[in-house]
């Protein structure tokens, strides 16, 4: 009896090897909050799924570390959820499954969609309505819209906690987050943003970030026009005083971006390019 109990703790043990994976966490740290990475099990072979939350259009990229295991696809993957809230991404299976096998795997993700979308002539609506407010950092700015940052073609409107944010462009609610009470100016803030993302019908996302907590006006799905309430404003994530993030971009995968140049319809009717430092 002794030695068939030291088998099975030998051929426990050898399958516990053979079977250990590097898991997404239970609670997922906040930037990957909307997207999670779940795991479903079979004999010598684990799929890997996406599962979204408030969040229908994402962008993720998933590289592996296999030790005698194939992917069904090519590795890294990026891959587009498209209006999916859950998909799969891949299987991997054992390649000898007589020898140990195991895998690790780390993800990206950010809002939106991948696209080829460089410039745009649309006159962007100012996003909000009743007030005037002062553009404190534009395209290019030293805080936080360098080159590299993924914000090159940004605006940032002063605002007042609470402020009203309007729609600057028809579109579709496609990710939101609005439970966040943190910011400050030190860049370990910048997960704590909440935001709101619209997809518009050329491809391209507006994002409004930086809102108050629980200041999401509108719902997951919902279609939004031009000048609509979709938000109040806030001091989230990282962020150097009250104000809104404004910026329209499509993705080139999940680490980078493409910002676009943008033009707004001003209170006289002219279509400008901010400056900042004016007050609109």
């Amino acid at each position: 009896m002794r030695n068939y109990k030291s088998i099975l703790l030998v051929f426990a043990l050898c399958v516990a090897y053979r079977f250990k994976a590097h898991c997404a966490p239970t609670l997922p740290l906040p930037r990957d909050r909307n997207v999670q990475i779940f795991e479903q099990r079979q004999v010598n072979r684990v799929t890997l799924i996406a599962h979204l939350t408030n969040c229908t259009e994402a962008t993720i990229t998933l590289t592996m570390n296999l030790v005698n295991m194939a992917a069904s696809t090519r590795l890294p993957l990026t891959v587009d959820a498209k209006e999916r809230t859950r998909f799969e991404l891949l299987t991997i299976q054992a390649i000898d499954p007589q020898q140990p096998y195991r895998y690790s795997y780390e993800y990206k993700w950010r809002p939106g969609r991948r696209a080829k979308v460089t410039a745009s002539s649309f006159a962007y609506a100012l996003p909000y309505v009743e007030e005037t407010h002062r553009v404190v950092q534009g395209p290019m700015g030293t805080f936080s819209h360098q080159a590299g940052s993924g914000s090159e073609n940004a605006i940032d409107f002063r605002m007042a906690v609470g402020s009203r944010i309007c729609a600057a462009r028809d579109g579709t609610v496609v990710a939101l987050w609005q439970d966040s009470d943190a910011g400050g100016p030190d860049p370990t803030n910048r997960p704590y943003a909440n935001y709101v993302v619209l997809a518009h019908e050329d491809g391209t996302f507006g994002e409004y970030y930086h809102l108050k907590k629980n200041g999401v006006l509108v719902g997951l799905g919902q279609k939004v026009k031009m000048h609509d309430p979709i938000a109040l404003s806030g001091n989230t994530g990282f962020s150097s005083g009250p104000h809104l993030h404004f910026g329209v971009f499509c993705n080139v995968d999940a680490t980078n971006r493409t910002t676009l140049p943008i033009q707004f319809t001003t209170r006289s009717g002219a279509i400008e390019t901010l400056r900042q430092g004016g007050t609109y």
